[in-house]
């Protein structure tokens, strides 16, 4: 019954993530006109719609909904393109806000930066991408704090998260027109890259479990 309850805890997204996609298809079937939605949304700025999607993650507001929003403004094709852009805009703003108030997070978050030695810090970077449920912007202050260097920790996040928005961008892009034949086709995309998301921090996670601290090797002299 524990490891059940410990399952949920970790692997909440995978449900939640197929119950948005049939949620977003049960409110375009019931009265919610998508097609309206879509219309305003090809009004809206599309300089503006781009700063919004790199700024806000900053600040915490979910990024999925921006993903969202970009596929109802953008179409997939377009929508995924500007993500794949702003990934990388938003990492080098989230190492740049952690060096800009340097004393603030090194007294707050000192700890965890002590905690991961320096010879494994591109594997605690993968780990801290694949933790299932853990928040955008969270996972990318954790590589600047725990002092990935950018250029990895940009090779593992970029692919990492542009691979999730494609559920995201995608669900946004049809949201107009979502028939049942749709809806479990994404979900059924959207659980088979959740489920290998999950399968690689297992394997992560037990690697990393089993790896001696640095220096384990070097004997005290007496």
């Amino acid at each position: 019954m524990r490891a059940r309850v410990s399952w949920l805890k970790r692997w909440w997204k995978i449900p939640a993530v197929i119950a948005l996609i049939a949620g977003a298809w049960a409110l375009a079937a019931h009265g919610v006109d998508m097609r309206m939605v879509h219309e305003k949304a090809a009004r809206l700025n599309g300089g503006v719609a781009f700063a919004l999607l790199v700024v806000l993650p900053l600040l915490g507001f979910p990024i999925a909904l921006l993903h969202i929003a970009m596929g109802i403004r953008f179409g997939v094709v377009v929508g995924l393109a500007l993500v794949a852009l702003s990934l990388p805009l938003q990492l080098a703003a989230f190492y740049g806000l952690v060096r800009w108030r340097k004393e603030f997070f090194r007294n707050k978050f000192q700890a965890l930066r002590g905690k991961v030695p320096p010879n494994a810090r591109e594997a605690a970077a993968v780990f801290t991408l694949l933790i299932p449920g853990a928040p955008f912007f969270a996972q990318n202050y954790a590589l600047a704090l725990m002092g990935v260097p950018f250029r990895k920790a940009l090779r593992w996040a970029w692919p990492l998260h542009l691979l999730r928005a494609t559920i995201t961008v995608v669900l946004g892009d049809q949201s107009d027109r979502l028939t049942p034949g749709r809806v479990a086709w994404l979900a059924a995309y959207a659980l088979l890259l959740l489920v290998a998301l999950a399968w690689s921090y297992r394997k992560l996670h037990s690697r990393l479990q089993g790896r001696p601290p640095a220096g384990n090797g070097r004997k005290s002299r007496a």
